[in-house]
């Protein structure tokens, strides 16, 4: 396993580093930093809980990209490991 960078609706907001079996996340970005240092057992996993974070937040915060409508549109499709 090696680090990758984790985007949400195309911007990037952490990185992931290889931890034990699984991954750490080190957030870049405000509206994910409550995720900061958690540890998952793969990306997707990593991902399903921004998505979840995200969604439980959207009245608290903006989406990543500058949506403010909150509108799941892009949300499916918002995510990519590099």
């Amino acid at each position: 396993m090696t680090k990758q960078v984790v985007e949400f609706e195309g911007v990037p907001v952490g990185i992931t580093v290889p931890e034990g079996n699984g991954v750490r996340f080190i957030a870049v970005k405000f509206p994910v930093i409550e995720l900061d240092g958690g540890i998952y057992g793969n990306v997707a996993e990593l991902q399903r809980a921004i998505r979840l974070h995200m969604k439980s937040h959207s009245n608290e915060i903006y989406s990543i990209a500058g949506r403010r409508d909150g509108s799941p549109s892009s949300a499916r499709n918002a995510f990519s490991a590099a």
